[in-house]
């Protein structure tokens, strides 16, 4: 490659639109769901990060939402478009991975096997649709096809934000669930162990994404008009299933070697 080839930023450029598509539909499916409960959102404000693109965007609550019920909808429908989206784009990606030519798949962007192994979700994925790819060293770098790498991306921004901390996505789906009170415990709970993670080393996007989280998010979001009427079994069952994506998502996978 020459000094200031620009065909590698050319190159790269349809993995940046597509995250950003897929942050564009988390941010679509929370204004639909706001604009249909009542409630009155500011604009986006978009988070970089090296290591994904993007860690999401900041949305602040400019009016009270009317229930606890009204509220989770708001905070659930973002990140369960997002991840189901992203994981549909991982697998065309998987499939358009194994059945490429060779002179294909020497234009796909090269990974470690072990960033694959870092997420229990998607390393369950590539066991059963790429198995061969799992029984190499996690040190071997292999292609993948672009919609794999826009999915990872949009799967793991989805699922970060979807932590039980203050202002994410994640906290106020707590909150509307657990109450504000249950909503701060876990709050602190979660940063905590964050902090353990940067402490130790065992995951780099939890420093970045802990500090951004610690200076912007932690702290609790607006009030619900109506606290006292909790949420429904089904919405429950919602969050529950949304939180275990999450940590499907975050987790590595056993033979991994560690965490994002």
């Amino acid at each position: 490659m020459e000094k200031n080839d620009i065909t590698v930023l050319i190159a790269c450029f349809p993995i940046f639109a597509g995250v950003l598509t897929i942050q564009a539909i988390h941010e679509a499916a929370q204004y639909l769901v706001a604009k249909r409960a009542g409630i009155k959102i500011g604009l986006p404000v978009l988070l970089p990060s090296f290591q994904l693109g993007t860690f999401g965007s900041i949305v602040p609550l400019r009016s009270f939402p009317v229930s606890r019920a009204k509220l989770l909808d708001f905070a659930l429908s973002g990140p369960l478009a997002g991840m189901l989206v992203s994981i549909g784009a991982m697998a065309i990606g998987i499939s358009a991975t194994v059945y490429s030519s060779a002179d294909a798949l020497a234009h796909f962007p090269v990974v470690p096997v072990a960033m694959l192994k870092a997420s229990y979700f998607v390393g369950s994925m590539l066991s059963f649709l790429a198995p061969k790819t799992m029984i190499l060293p996690s040190s071997q770098p292999v292609p993948v096809h672009p919609l794999f790498m826009i999915g990872f991306a949009g799967f793991i921004t989805n699922a970060l934000n979807m932590l039980p901390i203050g202002r994410l996505d994640g906290g106020r789906a707590y909150t509307a669930v657990f109450g504000a009170r249950n909503a701060t415990l876990a709050s602190l709970l979660t940063l905590t162990f964050m902090a353990l993670l940067s402490l130790t080393g065992m995951s780099n996007i939890a420093i970045f994404w802990g500090a951004i989280v610690v200076f912007f998010q932690r702290q609790p979001d607006i009030p619900v008009r109506n606290e006292v009427t909790e949420v429904d079994d089904t919405r429950v069952g919602a969050y529950v299933g949304a939180l275990a994506l999450t940590i499907m998502a975050l987790a590595p996978f056993p033979t991994g070697q560690g965490m994002l």
